[in-house]
């Protein structure tokens, strides 16, 4: 990815199943596939399902190697020890979950929204952490200086306002609500030590395999999903300037992972894909639009596939994005990853 060093001491992930790597499988056991717990999940990373709801690694998992740490561990799965001890970065990411505390829920009960996420990293790493630290300003530094990397919103303007939410609201009002619970959260992570973090928007969800497979649309994806998709992301970097201008010493970057999908969907043979609107891994009806069905070999071409599953991309399109992230000015403002985690 990239040759130079970097001087960061953990990464800390929040958000849904794009980041999630087994909070959920801890969660919902082996058999559900928002967990990401049976093969063909993981047949790329040592063959084993790990709670990656792709093929192999996800972007931030290159981008933890990047940094000269190691995955940051899901806390589902990490022991009392390893709880008090680990200071590279926790993930706290749960697939299917949202911004909105009640979002989500109606797929599972179970999965960890973004404000439980914010709770566990106040009631447990920061407690736990605390403690290894010489003195409150040596921690205080160390939260300082760790990345806080988050991506949040595709399963709230997705699924869950389309079950939820559209009767309630329209996109407008719900893109807001959206915004103000995220600003809630943002500002929680700063005043419990958070002072780097790096947002990433939600992507063309209209083009997924299952969308374009199951609902009407004129153009190759389906337009009003990505028009939703595009009012909140157009609140986005106007929230972000607003808390660095009124949280001192913050610095927030946000990544245009929209534009990273937009881009490979206009010219995919320049980025090596062949095949951008189909999952690899097939369902138990034996065609690529439901969840994968367990132990079913997927498609052979997984590296020339933008998509795993008909909601996920494959690792392949996961270490495009984290690349893209990492030194690509054109898509985060006001600077790549690289620079914010050099800060």
């Amino acid at each position: 990815l990239v040759d130079i060093k970097i001087a960061l001491p953990a990464i800390y992930v929040f958000g849904d199943s794009f980041v999630d790597n087994g909070n959920n499988k801890a969660i919902l056991g082996n058999k559900d596939a928002i967990g990401g717990g049976y093969l063909p999940f993981g047949i790329d990373f040592d063959g084993k399902p790990t709670g990656r709801v792709t093929n192999g690694r996800i972007g931030v998992d290159f981008i933890a190697t990047v940094a000269g740490l190691p995955y940051p561990s899901p806390i589902m799965g990490m022991s009392k020890i390893d709880r008090k001890t680990i200071r590279t970065g926790v993930n706290y990411a749960s697939g299917a979950s949202g911004l909105l505390p009640q979002n989500g829920h109606f797929l599972h009960k179970n999965v960890i929204n973004f404000s439980q996420q914010v709770d566990l990293f106040e009631n447990s790493t920061m407690e736990d952490l605390k403690s290894t630290f010489d003195s409150p300003e040596g921690f205080t530094q160390y939260l300082s200086k760790s990345l806080f990397f988050i991506h949040h919103a595709s399963n709230d303007l997705g699924l869950t306002f389309e079950v939820e939410m559209e009767k309630k609201y329209s996109i407008d009002k719900y893109a807001k609500l959206l915004i103000k619970e995220f600003s809630k959260q943002l500002k929680r992570l700063y005043t419990l030590g958070a002072r780097k973090f790096f947002v990433s928007n939600v992507s063309p969800l209209g083009c997924s395999p299952f969308n374009i497979n199951t609902k009407n649309h004129s153009g190759p994806c389906v337009e009003e999903i990505n028009n939703r998709v595009s009012v909140y992301n157009g609140l986005l970097p106007g929230l972000l300037e607003k808390l660095q201008s009124i949280l001192p010493g913050s610095k927030f970057v946000l990544g245009d992972i929209y534009k990273v999908f937009q881009d490979v969907f206009e010219m995919p043979r320049s980025y090596g894909f062949k095949d951008v609107n189909t999952s690899c891994c097939i369902d138990n009806n034996g065609t690529r639009i439901q969840v994968c069905a367990p132990n079913i070999a997927p498609c052979k071409d997984k590296k020339n596939r933008v998509f795993f599953n008909p909601f996920h991309p494959s690792e392949t399109m996961h270490f495009l994005w984290a690349r893209r992230f990492l030194k690509d000015s054109s898509i985060c403002s006001p600077i790549n990853l690289i620079q914010l985690m050099q800060a």
